[in-house]
């Protein structure tokens, strides 16, 4: 009878099944870190995407924070021109209305009163005559000066007016005096005068008059305090 060993068999069928379980077992854990690396991946191209996004929006932000600043600028630099346009005519419209002020003094303004001062400072004392006398500023010009004070007793047909014009406030005024005398007392009553202020010093020389007399010719400027 003929036997047939059947055990190296099985051994080689166990290390097959062995085999196969263990290439199957290597398979499955293979697609697992496939999937795990594609999960990766997705979740990089996520990031990168929205990193993309984020980075746009901060550039447009930027482009239009620019961009308002700009506009601001622009703005303001309008806003000054207007300012500077408004204030320039605010200036010419106050330069014009104080040009039509000066006008219209200079029309109101009447020698009539000056007129008459210089009348009664060339009156006789014994008519009413005499300068209308500022007492506070006779006490200035007498405390710098003893022999400033004018002299009640003058005689003031000694001095004579030949011209008076007016020049943008002041007086220039040319006239004859007998001496040096009457022409110094005139100078003294216009000092005193409240309707007068500053008096130039008289620029004179001596001339011949009729019958060859001599007198002098004088012309000087007074600055008017008050013409009305």
């Amino acid at each position: 009878m003929i036997r047939i060993n059947l055990l190296p068999t099985k051994k080689k069928a166990a290390r097959a099944s062995a085999a196969v379980a263990s290439l199957s077992g290597d398979g499955g854990g293979g697609a697992g870190q496939y999937w795990a690396l594609g999960m990766v991946l997705g979740w990089l191209l996520v990031g990168g995407a929205g990193y993309w996004l984020l980075t746009m929006e901060d550039d447009a932000a930027a482009a239009m924070r620019q961009q308002s600043a700009t506009k601001n600028r622009e703005a303001e630099a309008i806003k000054q021109d207007i300012d500077e346009e408004g204030l320039e005519a605010s200036k010419q419209q106050l330069e014009a209305q104080e040009a039509i002020i000066e006008k219209v003094e200079t029309k109101r303004r009447t020698p009539v009163y000056v007129m008459y001062e210089l009348a009664m400072i060339l009156t006789d004392a014994k008519d009413g005559g005499g300068p209308d006398v500022d007492k506070e500023k006779e006490a200035q010009l007498l405390k710098a000066d003893p022999l400033a004070k004018p002299n009640p007793l003058w005689d003031p047909t000694g001095l004579w007016l030949t011209k008076v014009e007016e020049k943008g406030g002041v007086l220039v005024i040319e006239g004859g005096a007998r001496d040096a005398t009457d022409l110094s007392e005139f100078v003294r009553r216009l000092r005193v005068s409240a309707r007068f202020d500053k008096v130039s010093h008289p620029d004179f020389e001596r001339s011949d008059g009729r019958d060859d007399e001599q007198h002098l010719t004088w012309k000087l400027d007074v600055s008017v305090r008050y013409w009305d």
